[in-house]
C-alpha cells in the first residue's frame, strides 16, 4: 500500500516493499564483491597486492578501500552503474509499473544518464546535495518523477533525504555554482542549488524520510529535497532513476532534448527568469 504525502500523489509517495529483496541482496553483494577486487588489485599504495579481505560487510570494506586509494572507491563507484544488477533494478517492472501510474503515461522516457549511484559516507559534510529540485537537473517533461530507493537501510541515522512538500508548490529560482572538495577547491562539475536566500524556509519546513531495502520514493519534479548530512558511523548507499512521459507535449515540441552531462543550458534557456546567479 502506497503511502501519499499531504500534496498530491503526484509530488511525493512512498512504496512500501515495492522491489524483490533479492534484487538488492544481489546488488550488495555485487558491490562487496567488487571492493574486494579493488582491495586486491591496489599496488604500491600500502595494499599488498593478491591480499583476501574476509570481512564482506559493505561498510568496512568502503573504508579499506577509501583508506588506501579514494581513485579506486571513485572507480568502483563509477563501474557498478555499469552492472546488469544496477540496470535491473532501474528497470525492474514494479519500479516502471509504480512510476507510470504515478505520471499517468503510456510510454516512459528515461534517459540512463539520469540514473545514479550513490554513496553517502558518514561524517563527509562536504559532500551533501544541498536543497534543489530535480527538474533544473534533468529537465523531462513537466510531469516526471525521480524513484529513490536504499540499498542499506536510511533513516536519521545515516541523514537519509530530507523533503519540504509543502513548499514544492513551484520551481525556484537557482544559484548556478560549482562543486567543492573537502578542502574548498573548485571541482569542475556544476550544482543548481535553490537560491541561497531561501534555504532558511526550507531548514524550517525539513522532513526526514525512513526507507529501508525494497522501499521506494517516488517524487515529481518539483519536489524540494537534499542529501541529508550523514553523521555516522554507518554509510548510505542509494539509487535514484528518473522517468518522464515520452510523449508529453512539451518534450515533443523540443525534441526531447533534456539535460546532457553536467551543463544546465536547457533548463536556462527555458528558465532564464530562474537564473538568480551562476559562478562562471
Amino acid at each position: 500500500m502506497a503511502e501519499t504525502a499531504s500534496l498530491p500523489a503526484e509530488m511525493l509517495r512512498i512504496e512500501r516493499r515495492l522491489l524483490p529483496a533479492g534484487l538488492l541482496e544481489e546488488a550488495v553483494e555485487t558491490l562487496c564483491e567488487m571492493l574486494v577486487a579493488a582491495i586486491d588489485s591496489v599496488d604500491g599504495v600500502g595494499v599488498v597486492k593478491g591480499c583476501v579481505v574476509v570481512d564482506d560487510d559493505l561498510d568496512a570494506l568502503v573504508d579499506r578501500v577509501r583508506a588506501t586509494s579514494r581513485a579506486r572507491l571513485g572507480a568502483v563507484y563509477d563501474a557498478f552503474r555499469e552492472t546488469l544488477v544496477f540496470q535491473r533494478i532501474v528497470t525492474a517492472p514494479e519500479l516502471v509499473g509504480a512510476a507510470r501510474e504515478m505520471i499517468g503515461a503510456s510510454r516512459l522516457h528515461a534517459p540512463f544518464q539520469h540514473a545514479v549511484f550513490r554513496m553517502d559516507l558518514a561524517g563527509e559534510a562536504w559532500r551533501g546535495f544541498g536543497w534543489h529540485q530535480d527538474y533544473p537537473y534533468n529537465m523531462l517533461s513537466e510531469r516526471f518523477v525521480t524513484a529513490w530507493l536504499p540499498l542499506t537501510p536510511t533513516g536519521p541515522h545515516n541523514g537519509s533525504i530530507d523533503v519540504a512538500p509543502a513548499l514544492s508548490d513551484r520551481i525556484h529560482p537557482v544559484d548556478i555554482r560549482f562543486k567543492r572538495d573537502a578542502s574548498g577547491a573548485r571541482l569542475p562539475t556544476r550544482d543548481a542549488f535553490i537560491a541561497a536566500r531561501l534555504q532558511p524556509r526550507f531548514d524550517a519546513a525539513a522532513e526526514k524520510l525512513v526507507l529501508d531495502p525494497g522501499d521506494v520514493a517516488l517524487f515529481g519534479g518539483r519536489l524540494v529535497h537534499r542529501s541529508g548530512y550523514n553523521p555516522g558511523p554507518r554509510h548510505r548507499y542509494s539509487i535514484q532513476m528518473r522517468f518522464g512521459d515520452l510523449m508529453a507535449q512539451e518534450m515533443v515540441a523540443r525534441g526531447w532534448k533534456n539535460r546532457r552531462i553536467d551543463g544546465f543550458d536547457t533548463f536556462k534557456a527555458l528558465h532564464p527568469e530562474l537564473i538568480e546567479s551562476e559562478e562562471a
